[in-house]
């Protein structure tokens, strides 16, 4: 082993890589954006357009920020094979919506720019709920399929958080939470989610996420 490649900084995707540095000599690949997330600097910082060729495998790096700042995606186009870690989210789940940390504009973007690549294998970091199935690999038209239900599901978040928000006045998400939720599970895309409570963290990150890029401002 030579190189881990790591799609993002979150210790679930990056925690092992100075351990198999150690035994292996294999160097780190991610963003330089995502270090205070890893708690360690890559041993090859990445960015959009680069390219890492190992034997006959050639990964194309493509920036695709949103779950979190530093995210990217790897992109093999001999086998139109695209590792895309957590920068594609699916529908959520029954307790817990699409997670992006960063940006829901970024994030959406993302996978507009994914959606133009030919794709005939995908990998996505956790199994997502897929036509009444759980998976972490797609193949064939479902890459494309899952990627536009992608997009599709953070559309109707970003539109249920502003409609309350011009609603209420409001950027307060512990007053504004029950009504976005209260809309998202009324929406055909969001139809297997619960908002009862208790609500996960990581689906108020995600409306954080989205009240901060419709008032411009920082998430707390």
């Amino acid at each position: 082993m030579t190189a881990v490649c790591s799609t993002h900084g979150h210790r679930d995707h990056t925690g092992g890589s100075p351990a198999i540095r150690e035994v292996s000599g294999a160097r780190s690949y991610f963003s330089p954006h995502d270090i205070d997330l890893a708690g360690f600097a890559p041993d090859v910082p990445v960015s959009g357009g680069d390219r890492i060729i190992r034997g006959d495998v050639t990964l194309d790096v493509v920036e695709t920020p949103g779950h979190t700042a530093g995210s990217v995606c790897f992109y093999e186009p001999i086998r139109r094979l695209l590792i895309v870690g957590d920068s594609v989210q699916g529908t959520g789940s029954a307790r817990k919506l699409p997670v992006y940390y960063g940006s829901g504009r970024q994030y959406r973007a993302s996978i507009r720019s994914l959606l133009e690549l030919p794709v005939d294998l995908m990998v996505v970091g956790h199994p997502l709920e897929w036509q009444g199935g759980h998976t972490s690999v797609f193949r064939g038209a479902d890459c494309q399929g899952i990627l536009t239900a992608s997009l599709r599901a953070s559309e109707v978040i970003a539109a249920a958080t502003e409609a309350v928000l011009r609603a209420s006045l409001t950027t307060d998400l512990a007053a504004s939470r029950s009504a976005i939720l209260g809309r998202l599970a009324a929406a055909p895309t969001f139809a297997h989610f619960d908002p009862g409570e208790p609500v996960e963290e990581d689906t108020d990150a995600t409306l954080l996420s989205e009240l901060g890029d419709l008032t411009g401002s920082e998430k707390p």
